[in-house]
């Protein structure tokens, strides 16, 4: 077995800030501070971290996290979960690839941007749009 250097990133690295391997303990936050549970830092970056977490443990989609010694936890969302690994991205930066909206608005049934629906608490309705008819004709459900 061999390993790959950090510094060689294949095709699908997705990252946008580089990693520094780490080995710290961490404190997963949610539940308005109500519940807690502990898990390892594997490695680090400006925008997100890795974490190794029993695989029996509920991480929810937004919560807080304490690395180490900080006094301060950091909001975070999760990105990833296989198996006992969780990838988050940390919500107190701005990414390069912001996934939580299109430029501050959502996209509707007319691929057109709404701003109401970014104001209303960034909640978005996603709009479902017919297939054509040459495809559909085949279906045998169609009939």
């Amino acid at each position: 077995m061999t390993a790959i250097p950090d510094d060689e990133q294949s095709d699908e690295e997705r990252r946008v800030a580089p990693r520094m391997r780490v080995l710290k303990r961490g404190k997963v936050i949610f539940n308005n501070g109500f519940s807690t549970f502990d898990c390892v830092v594997r490695n680090v970056s400006a925008t997100g971290a890795l974490l190794t977490l029993a695989e029996s443990a509920h991480l929810p989609k937004e919560f807080s996290i304490r690395i180490g010694e900080e006094k301060d936890a950091r909001p975070a969302k999760l990105v990833y979960r296989r198996s006992m690994f969780a990838g988050i991205r940390f919500l107190d930066v701005a990414g390069e690839d912001e996934d939580a909206s299109f430029g501050g608005f959502a996209v509707g049934q007319s691929g057109q941007a709404d701003q109401s629906v970014s104001e209303a608490g960034g909640i978005r309705r996603i709009e479902p749009e017919g297939l054509p008819d040459g495809l559909t004709r085949h279906f045998a459900w169609r009939r």
